[in-house]
């Protein structure tokens, strides 16, 4: 037997039992978020995303300290602008 499992969708077996359950099947909600200005990302999240970048391209590992999520959107976007640049 084999599950095509799926990040964004409940699995078959969740969605059998919360049906024998007689529940609704619980949905996450996604909030989309406007872009980050360039001007507007934290220095040093900035420099780490450098530092990350710099790693990856000689296939060195990284070590990503742990961050809020509002800190990896800054890292993330980092990343995006220094892979527009390069």
């Amino acid at each position: 037997m084999t599950i095509e499992v799926s990040i964004m969708t409940s699995t078959a077996a969740y969605v059998k039992q919360m049906a024998e359950q007689d529940e609704a099947v619980k949905r996450q909600q996604r909030i989309a978020r406007g872009d980050i200005a360039a001007a507007d990302v934290d220095p040093d999240l900035r420099a780490l995303g450098r530092h990350i970048a710099g790693c990856v391209s000689k296939g060195r590992s990284v070590r990503v300290p742990s961050m809020r999520g509002s800190e990896w959107g800054h890292v993330l976007r980092a990343l995006e602008l220094r892979r527009a640049i390069a």
